[in-house]
């Protein structure tokens, strides 16, 4: 199984709006229409543009050159630094394109344009649908395996935090991880950091994900990994 994960910004607890939040809204928006295949950073908006987090391996911003850390200022012609509400703005782009995409930005402070296509959910992607699952249960208690928060898949927000499995569909997935690495002194959540994890997530198998602290690193430094697979049928 390929692994790569990226180093992210802390994140926080989203801002609501009227009661959901940005990443919620933009879940729901691109449901039925084409994707991105990446997971762009739509909790605030930002003179400078959306940052993109993660790209799925094979995704429609894979395929363009789309890289982690590129700033989205405009897709499909519509305007996306400080909109005031980046994701309902970002899934309006998207649908806009008809299956286009065009995107202009910024990389290293440089202008950036970059054109292509999208695919529609589900085409190119393996039948079937495999589990996630931060879930510890078993483990020594000296084991060196950290918790960690399922936060996102594909860019959406995941189930409940705690949630003891995380349906998947098939194929190659960008998952978001929190971390829970201890670390002194005692830390409000909004400082926990976030990385992206990109998994070949296989039919009707469990991966169990969580952190391990890096050995020689600054403190509370750390990498996601997968520690168990088990093959179950997907629920």
């Amino acid at each position: 199984m390929g692994i790569v994960f990226a180093a992210l910004a802390a994140l926080g607890t989203p801002p609501s709006m009227a009661g959901q939040n940005d990443e919620a809204i933009a879940g729901r928006a691109a449901t039925h229409t084409y994707e991105l295949g990446a997971v762009v950073d739509v909790r605030r908006a930002s003179p400078l543009g959306l940052r993109v987090m993660a790209v799925t391996p094979g995704g429609a911003a894979d395929h363009i050159g789309l890289r982690a850390g590129d700033m989205l200022q405009s897709v499909n012609g519509h305007r996306l630094d400080g909109d005031t509400r980046p994701a309902t703005a970002l899934a309006a782009a998207l649908q806009a394109g008809a299956g286009a995409l065009r995107i202009q930005g910024r990389r290293d402070g440089k202008p950036l344009t970059l054109s292509g296509s999208m695919a529609l959910p589900g085409i190119g992607t393996s039948a079937g649908c495999g589990q996630l699952t931060s879930q510890l249960d078993g483990l020594p208690a000296n084991s060196n395996v950290r918790r960690v928060d399922i936060t996102q898949i594909e860019g959406r927000r995941a189930l409940a935090t705690g949630a003891p499995r995380h349906p998947v569909a098939a194929g190659t997935r960008v998952v978001i991880l929190r971390e829970h690495v201890p670390q002194p002194p005692a830390r409000a959540l909004s400082s926990y950091a976030s990385k992206a994890f990109v998994l070949d997530i296989e039919p009707d198998t469990t991966y169990y994900v969580g952190a391990r602290p890096l050995a020689g690193s600054p403190t509370g430094a750390w990498e996601p990994f997968v520690w168990q697979t088990l093959p179950e049928a997907c629920r």
